[in-house]
């Protein structure tokens, strides 16, 4: 591979289909502009820099939630049904993909490297895709990029267990399950929650798709002085238990929730009523309070019966309220007595990728540079420099103040639009920096 003198890095633009849910920063077509930007620089005009996208370019896994026709409990796209995914972002963000061809044709290079959101880059068929609108566009897959002798190493962080074990791969370089018929890439824990509870509430809380980590909507719902919210909080972390070390961190409990909702259940034939009344308005299945009672005799019975409301109305109308009347007199001791998830699971980020980033750059590299947090950082270690650009959506640096009421507002979150210009100038240190492209506060 030609090396460039100039390397920009970007990351975590999570480019959707252009519509309305498109979390992807770009009301005026920002990147396209940031792009032409860079091709009309010295730099760009005599080809010599190098694009790189440092993961979750593309928002395959919000984007055109139809395509997909699998389990998600069991895999992810089939290499037919990430082709499609990717005819509707191409569709939705045609500029984009023009600036990007231009920057290519000029005799520089764009490389993307996937993440966790577009693992579907695997696919040779979505790679020649790609490759007709953005001829010369290369893919790299590893764990850790290198350029310039080593002394620039990048990587997207969702393979680092210690930045986010919910995102990971159990065979990153080649995560196919090949037991599928079709074939279909694998599903991390994190795609898998987001796909079977966070996408389906995004019509009415839009930024819930933009929480880090996922579970974070855990803590939020749990947090709420609502029992039915908490009931809901605690249907899912019977589904992220499944997963203790990935989506939920050691030692979660989920407390005494459970065990109230069958009590209440078993023991109040009026609250049984209305569970039969909303079986009737949101399943359409007709059932007595009798049957609710008998149907109903075990934590995995009702958690199963909150996740069929949940799927019916995912906006949490008056079917969360029924559940209000589970509420005990006595909560019991706080956070563990009900439901421990409340603080479990809250990774600190910026310290997991500080403590990365230091250990690489005391292994030689002279500029690091990680991505997948969506938190903008950048520090110095002796002559060598950190940084992670953020992304290119709307982020939250602090997610335990967040109520669900919040999550219906995107616009009242900020965003810092940035990217990392890394130049080899021919001495013995590169020269870095981050350049901010556009913010709001």
């Amino acid at each position: 591979m030609s090396q460039k003198r100039v390397t920009l890095i970007v990351s975590d633009l999570h480019m959707g289909d252009g519509g309305a849910g498109d979390d992807f920063v770009d009301d005026r077509h920002q990147f396209a502009t940031f792009l032409r930007a860079q091709a009309a620089r010295p730099e760009g005009r005599a080809g010599e820099v190098e694009l790189i996208i440092n993961g979750d370019f593309l928002e395959m896994v919000q984007v055109l939630p139809d395509a997909y026709k699998g389990n998600p409990s069991d895999a992810w796209c089939s290499e037919t049904e990430s082709v499609e995914k990717l005819e509707c972002i191409l569709k939705g963000h045609p500029l984009v993909f023009d600036a990007l061809a231009e920057l290519q044709a000029a005799g520089n290079q764009v490389t993307l490297f996937p993440g966790n959101h577009d693992v579907d880059l695997y696919w040779p068929e979505v790679r020649a895709r790609l490759q007709t609108k953005v001829p010369g566009i290369r893919i790299e897959n590893e764990i850790v990029y290198t350029r310039y002798d080593d002394r620039l190493r990048i990587s997207h962080g969702h393979l680092l267990k210690s930045i986010d074990p919910a995102n990971g791969f159990e065979h990153p370089d080649h995560p196919i399950v090949n037991t599928n018929t079709p074939p279909r890439l694998e599903i991390c824990p994190g795609t898998l929650f987001m796909v079977k509870f966070v996408n389906l509430m995004e019509a009415k809380y839009p930024f819930a798709d933009n929480l880090s980590p996922v579970t974070a909507l855990i803590r939020i719902l749990a947090r709420e002085d609502r029992w039915g919210l908490t009931s809901l909080a605690w249907m899912f972390t019977r589904f992220a238990a499944r997963y203790p070390s990935a989506l939920l961190g050691e030692g979660t409990s989920q407390g005494q929730v459970g065990a109230q909702l069958l009590n209440a259940i078993q023991g109040d034939r009026y609250l049984r009523q209305d569970i039969a009344a909303f079986c009737k308005e949101l399943l359409g299945r007709e059932v007595t309070e009798a049957d609710i009672r008998r149907q109903l005799s075990t934590e995995d019975a009702v958690a199963d019966l909150i996740g069929e409301f949940f799927r019916a109305d995912p906006t949490l109308g008056k079917w969360v309220s029924i559940f209000d009347g589970a509420k005990p007199g006595t909560l019991g001791e706080a956070g563990g007595g009900t439901l421990s998830i409340v603080e479990s699971g809250n990774t600190d980020a910026r310290g997991a990728c500080t403590e990365i980033a230091r250990n690489y750059c005391n292994a030689g590299a002279q500029v690091f540079v990680l991505g997948h947090t969506h938190l903008p950082q950048q520090m110095s270690f002796g002559a060598s420099r950190y940084y992670n650009p953020g992304s290119w959506t709307r982020y939250v640096e602090d997610t335990s103040k967040l109520t669900l009421k919040m999550l219906e507002d995107e616009t009242a979150f900020p965003y810092e639009l940035n990217c990392v210009r890394v130049e080899d100038g021919g001495a013995p240190l590169l020269k870095s920096e981050m350049i901010t492209v556009e913010k709001r506060r």
